[in-house]
């Protein structure tokens, strides 16, 4: 049997496929956090508008939807609804009120824009497969350190731990991230439909906007980084068939580039994996 540290090299190796294409995976997870959790330093300007704000006047777009200090309707309502305790609709209902569904489609907008610039069209297959490969190795801590980042945070700040590296150690995150993007897919096509009086298309092959492509591929990568990180990580529960090795890393892989595809059953996988998380695989 192969010893641990050798299967990890192997899956370490095939994430190293994409290495060429290093720095931009980097710019883009620099850039999102640099508009986060790291306005301060990088963004000064924005007050921490898109975080939870910066204590004064400012209060954050992620505060009218994400869990910090208190949980907001939004979260508590997806968390119930990826447990299948309570209805979607119910999570709908939330989502779609004004200042929600503003600060979601905000947030959506920025992330959208810094998308373009460092990936493209993920209405492209190379695309698809390029961002697949950025977020497994962003899921388990295969990006090089983040060392400028790490310098400008002092000792003693909060941050401090994890600002060298690019990767998540906080794993409800991967769910926020889902839920915001579940939320944004929802308000668009709830929006597309009452202007169409139709129902929204759900396939890309049905007329998919560029908006729809990317929430779907970033759908998919959170239903990839998400097991991949607990499975390397060894820190949360994920699918029994998951493990730190080459094979779960082409299997992602390969499973990631069909999700991209169908934001649903993304969506749907996502919400497998928090019960998961919660209860174990049944």
């Amino acid at each position: 049997m192969a010893s641990d540290s050798h299967t990890r090299g192997e899956s370490r190796g095939l994430a190293a496929a994409g290495a060429g294409n290093t720095q931009r995976y980097v710019a883009w997870y620099h850039e999102l956090d640099a508009w986060t959790e790291y306005w301060d330093v990088y963004h000064p300007e924005t007050r921490g508008r898109y975080y939870f704000g910066d204590g004064k006047t400012e209060t954050g777009l992620l505060s009218r939807f994400l869990p910090r200090t208190s949980y907001p309707p939004t979260w508590t309502t997806w968390t119930r609804m990826a447990l299948e305790t309570s209805s979607r609709d119910a999570f709908l209902e939330e989502v779609r009120k004004p200042d929600v569904a503003a600060a979601i489609l905000e947030v959506d907008a920025l992330v959208g824009r810094l998308f373009t610039r460092h990936f493209g069209d993920a209405g492209d297959p190379l695309v698809r497969a390029d961002y697949l490969t950025g977020v497994f190795r962003f899921a388990i801590d295969a990006l090089p350190p983040a060392t400028e980042r790490d310098a400008r945070i002092p000792e003693g700040d909060w941050r401090k731990p994890t600002a060298g590296r690019h990767t998540l150690d906080g794993d409800i995150m991967w769910f926020a991230w889902a839920l915001q993007l579940e939320a944004a897919h929802a308000i668009d096509a709830g929006r597309t439909a009452q202007s169409a009086s139709v129902p929204a298309a759900e396939s890309p092959h049905a007329g998919w906007t560029a908006d729809d492509a990317r929430r779907a591929l970033l759908m998919a990568g959170v239903a990839c980084g998400c097991p991949a990180n607990f499975a390397w990580g060894g820190h949360r529960r994920t699918r029994a068939e998951y493990r730190a090795d080459a094979e779960t890393a082409a299997l992602l892989h390969e499973r990631g580039l069909r999700w991209a595809g169908d934001f649903a059953a993304a969506a749907v996988e996502v919400h497998a994996l928090y019960r998961i998380r919660e209860w174990g695989e049944p």
